[in-house]
């Protein structure tokens, strides 16, 4: 598994978010943290590959959103499948092509690229997969034939899709994350999201950890290589975690938390 990742330039101010405290977004300070959470990713073991930064792009950090690199179900890998997104903002539509061709150079010639195509529009930060589950979140950057175009695409890879409602959020994984085949974290919006899809999206086998809408920012968690990255502040996310055996890594995320974005949406994973 290998993650892309991008450093943000000083456009991060613009970035497009809904947060209070986005008017004190510091780029000096979000390269630091940005640093800080490579380093930790290194760490850990991971396999990282760095794309330039983007000055005309503020949103170019988050890099998840405009990718998703698929295994076939039940498999760690090698990719079967890459989905490049269309961005539900028009804005963030220019990150997708740097993205695709860095994918490109990674991956073998034969590797299958896709797209979601017009009218449908995607954001991957509104999906999750967990086990052979894939929840696909219709939201205001994913809508319903950008949902169904993914759903199509995943099944014929083996896994479930289910179309999960996310209204009062930017994206599903806002406020939900796996943490492994049948474990998630989140908050009671996020598995309202979930559970808003039929009892087959989340059946009794997969266990829910839950904590306070206070905490959201400690929903959106990186499970790679046996640690969880959760964005520090989050006390009950990591008490819960460190319960479930999880080995929790706390990372400096506040300037990317007030850009609406977290420790899944500043990588994109490759298997």
């Amino acid at each position: 598994m290998k993650f892309l990742v991008r450093a943000p330039s000083d456009a991060l101010v613009h970035a497009l978010s809904e947060h209070p405290d986005k008017g004190s977004i510091d780029p000096a300070e979000a390269r630091r943290q940005h640093e800080g959470y490579v380093s930790a990713l290194r760490a850990a073991g991971l396999e990282l590959v760095e794309l330039s930064p983007e000055p005309d792009l503020p949103d170019a950090p988050f890099i998840w959103a405009t990718m998703l690199a698929l295994p076939r179900a039940g498999e760690e890998g090698p990719t079967a499948l890459v989905v490049m997104t269309r961005p539900g903002e028009e804005s963030r539509r220019p990150e997708v092509p740097s993205v695709e061709a860095r994918l490109r150079e990674l991956l073998p010639a034969d590797t299958t690229f896709t797209r979601i195509l017009e009218p449908g529009t995607l954001d991957a930060g509104d999906v999750i997969v967990y086990g052979d589950r894939v929840a696909i979140g219709i939201s205001a950057r994913t809508n319903r034939s950008g949902a169904d175009q993914l759903a199509i695409l995943v099944t014929a890879l083996g896994y479930q899709p289910f179309l999960c409602p996310v209204t009062d959020r930017l994206h599903l994984a806002t406020a939900i994350s796996p943490l492994g085949d049948d474990l998630l974290i989140g908050t009671p919006a996020g598995y309202a999201s979930i559970d808003g899809a039929g009892p087959e999206a989340a059946p009794p086998h997969i266990r829910r950890l839950v904590i306070p809408q206070e905490e959201e920012p400690g929903a959106n968690v990186l499970v790679a290589r046996g640690h969880a990255f959760v964005p520090s502040g989050n006390p009950t996310a990591v008490r819960l975690m460190r319960e479930a055996g999880l080995d929790v890594v706390e990372v400096a995320l506040d300037q990317f938390t007030r850009a609406d974005g977290g420790p899944t949406c500043l990588v994109g994973p490759v298997p």
